[in-house]
């Protein structure tokens, strides 16, 4: 699976979205490992929660042909980002200000890909329990 452009994201862009890094690159790592099951599947509607630069949904809408690729994001700018991302890359991403699902129907999608931002243990406080 293509790795999508990103030329056209700038620094400034970074500061409020999330650029692609390496968990992004073993995602898609992984997607393209499945990807013929994936196409097995003949998905109508895939959903990416959170796209951040909107790499991963874009590389599913290049391979997924003839399959809706929507995005959510709570982020105006990462929709805005995801939207730039896919035409960039020659292909569309509906891309949708709002919180993860709020937005779709109930049972609407087929498949579903969310990599949720993390924070390594080492960097955040954590509250004990007690």
């Amino acid at each position: 699976m293509e790795t999508p452009f990103t030329d056209h994201l700038t620094t400034a862009d970074y500061e409020q979205i999330y650029e692609p890094a390496e968990d992004s690159f073993l995602l898609l790592d992984a997607l393209e490992i499945e990807l013929t099951y994936i196409k097995s599947l003949q998905p109508q509607v895939c959903l990416e929660i959170g796209p951040g630069s909107g790499i991963i949904v874009t590389a599913l809408a290049k391979e997924l042909k003839g399959t809706l690729c929507l995005a959510t994001d709570i982020n105006p700018l990462a929709c805005s980002a995801t939207k730039k991302t896919a035409k960039r890359n020659d292909t569309c991403v509906d891309s949708i200000n709002c919180n993860l699902v709020d937005s779709l129907r109930e049972k609407s999608i087929d498949l579903l890909v969310f990599n949720p931002p993390y924070v390594k243990h080492e960097d955040y406080n954590i509250i004990p329990l007690n």
